[in-house]
């Protein structure tokens, strides 16, 4: 279950409430706290009960205690472990705990609240914050300078401002402009607040200077990611786990540097690496954390540089090399690419190999007797012919080989007329940015998060400029800009882009746009942070018009030619982009993924939960597979609701890896994985 993330700081110069509470319906959710000091640890750590006083006929809880961990009971005690100081970093005292509730009605609400772990008391904000951005407004090569709006994010009551700027310049004006001469690149800018009950907080950024006209070298496309398998052949003293890695890259790897979570690293390309299984153990706290999150990064041929990260449980279960786990399973996914022109008797579909193992050899099979050997090929399908079956055998490294067959439906679903979702214009993406102390070189991180006004919700593929999926992305680069985009549960698509500073903090590009509307009438509308800039759309035939909101069909003309174009008060361009069909789409159809599924438990024994979250659905057919694709059994259910829990009684399958699928009508919702 992908957690509601709220964020307990500054995010993008905005103040977070300590407290929040979204409801779906007539329940509302509600927790209480309070330190227990009879549970002792051996390390420094804050216990503490929490109990739940939500309203409603709550059946189900959900707590993230803000560190990874979470709990179903109703109300659970949790042992926050204190971060370790470091004389290089600081660290944050504070943890976002988040309580969400389902209730036998299916109203659904969430809770959530900021706590100092060290003593257990609320968050209370200061009474005063500075901050603020900046924007480049004017780049001037012949006179040798660059000008600057400052824009005052500051907060607290009767403020006094002190701007400090890099030349000895100084200003008390609350949104200033500056002007610095193009010797230097970066400049320091520091602003100093001052208010109420004599309240003082100070906030610096480096200000960069852009030449507008210096063309963007597009990144080098790059790829990694690595598999692994347990090890039976070697003995250790102490209990562990031992697996044994293979990396995978594309283009080909020349240097590679493995992270294993436990603070041992390789620089090998296929290690083996020894997990130690904890050996103290506190009776008073739960048993230790069985997860360790290992990260690849590779530099290519290319000079690209790559990081894949996954979290591997270490207590895993593992058997005997009499009886081997499956060691590799073919899969694929496929999408409708929206930037190819053909004629209307022919649909194009691109398939990828997302297989587990170390492929060493692919065959794709299609109904018309063809076969193909790429990792990605591009088919075509006659569109009379309303489904088409693929498939596709891989073989391993290790000599294990597997199939996977799925049906694809040529003919999507139509949206009948007036069903369009109505759109929603109050959606903003909202960031967390840190890097390291010391570093020079790209070694950044970032995470995004989707807010609908000043509440965080939800949202599926995440989608960043780096070609990175999920909320966080790393080896970010300072002065660099990175965009991301984000699909939320009504369908709109929302993105936001940001220069990622020296310091760790990030600059927002001043405008956020959200497309929205059916696939056939996308609308792309926008929010800008300045009510003072003013929005321009370039056409097909090279028309620039104003509007609040675009047909996307006018402005996608195929061309890398920017169409929206942003404007100062003063007329003078201070931010371009280029949308279209192309820099949307994702190996995933998203109109597809706004519908979804998920199973627990994960492994199971007897009865296998499904719950489904999407549009009302008046019929849907749940379809139980084998790993190669062989239907084993089908079971129709009708008025199905968003939210609603099924169960599948499963105690009749054997051991092995099963796949769940989904499908309404002829659209197939999802398809998830899970062991028996």
């Amino acid at each position: 279950m992908k957690k509601l993330l709220l964020f307990a700081f500054m995010l993008s110069g905005l103040m977070v409430s300590a407290q929040t509470t979204i409801t779906n319906g007539n329940c509302k959710a509600q927790f209480k706290y309070a330190v227990n000091t009879e549970v002792m640890s051996l390390v420094p750590a804050t216990a503490i009960n929490f109990y739940d006083r939500s309203e409603g006929l709550v059946k189900e809880w959900y707590w993230d205690f803000g560190d990874g961990n979470t709990s179903r009971e109703q109300n659970p005690m949790f042992v926050f472990i204190h971060p370790t100081p470091s004389p290089t970093a600081k660290y944050s005292p504070y943890r976002t705990v988040t309580l969400t509730v389902l209730t036998s009605d299916n109203c659904k609400s969430f809770y959530s609240e900021i706590i100092n772990i060290i003593d257990g008391s609320a968050y209370v904000a200061p009474d005063c914050k500075a901050g603020f951005k900046y924007y480049q407004t004017a780049y001037d090569p012949v006179g040798g300078t660059a000008s600057y709006q400052l824009t005052n994010l500051s907060e607290g009551d009767e403020l006094n401002y002190l701007w400090q700027f890099d030349g000895g310049k100084t200003s008390t004006e609350k949104e200033p402009t500056v002007t610095f001469d193009l010797k230097q690149t970066e400049r320091k800018v520091c602003l100093t607040v001052s208010g109420k009950n004599s309240c003082t907080d100070t906030f610096c950024d480096a200000v960069y200077i852009v030449d507008p006209n210096k063309p963007v070298v597009d990144p080098v496309e790059c790829y990694t990611g690595f598999g692994y398998s347990v090890n039976y052949e070697v003995k250790t003293l102490v209990p562990a786990l031992v697996l044994d890695f293979y990396s995978k890259a594309t283009p080909e790897a020349v240097e590679w540097k493995w992270d294993f979570g436990d603070g041992s690293t390789s620089t090998e390309a296929n290690p083996m690496h020894i997990f130690n299984f904890p050996v103290l153990q506190d009776p008073t706290l739960e048993l230790p954390n069985p997860f360790r999150q290992v990260c690849l990064t590779v530099k290519t041929k290319t000079g690209c540089t790559v990081s894949y990260c996954e979290t591997i449980n270490i207590y895993m279960k593992t058997t005997s090399p009499e009886e081997p786990e499956y060691q590799c399973h073919a899969w694929f996914k496929y999408y409708r690419p929206t930037d190819l022109i053909t004629i209307p008797e022919v649909v194009p579909y691109k398939l990828i190999d997302v297989s587990e193992g170390d492929v060493v050899k692919r065959i794709w099979h299609f109904e018309d007797g063809t076969t193909s050997t790429e990792k990605e090929p591009l088919v075509t399908f006659d569109f009379s012919k309303p489904t088409q079956k693929v498939c596709l055998d891989i073989y391993t490294a290790d000599n294990c080989m597997s199939t996977w067959c799925e049906t694809i439906y040529v003919i999507e679903p139509t949206v009948e007329p007036g069903t369009e979702k109505p759109a929603l214009n109050n959606y903003i993406m909202r960031y967390k940015s840190s890097f390291p102390a010391q570093m020079s070189s790209c070694a950044g991180t970032a995470m995004a998060q989707v807010y609908l006004k000043d509440s965080p919700i939800k949202a599926d593929h995440y989608v960043w400029s780096t070609g990175a999926e999920g909320q966080e992305v790393k080896g970010l680069c300072p002065t660099e800009s990175y965009s991301v985009k984000a699909i939320t549960p009504d369908g709109t698509i929302i993105s936001g882009t940001f220069v990622f500073n020296s310091d760790g903090t990030v600059t927002e590009v001043p405008i956020n746009w959200y497309i929205t509307g059916a696939r056939n009438n996308w609308q792309i509308q926008y929010d800008l942070s300045n009510k003072d800039y003013t929005v321009e759309w370039r056409l097909c035939d090279g028309t620039l018009v104003q509007s609040d909101n675009i047909p996307l069909n006018s402005i996608n003309c195929g061309s890398s030619q920017s169409n929206l174009i942003l404007k100062d008060a003063s007329g003078n361009v201070i931010y371009t982009e280029n949308i279209s069909l192309k820099t949307l789409a994702t190996f995933i159809d998203p109109l597809k993924e706004t519908a979804s599924l998920k199973l627990f438990p994960n492994p199971v024994t007897d009865v296998l939960n499904i719950q489904y979250a999407g549009s009302p659905l008046d019929e849907i057919q749940v379809e139980i597979c084998d790993i190669s694709g062989k239907l084993i059994s089908v079971q129709r259910l009708y008025d199905v609701e968003s939210g609603q829990q099924i169960g599948l009684n499963v105690s009749s399958l054997r051991k092995g890896i099963y796949l769940c699928k989904m499908i309404s009508g002829t659209q197939i919702i999802g398809v998830e994985k899970f062991t028996k």
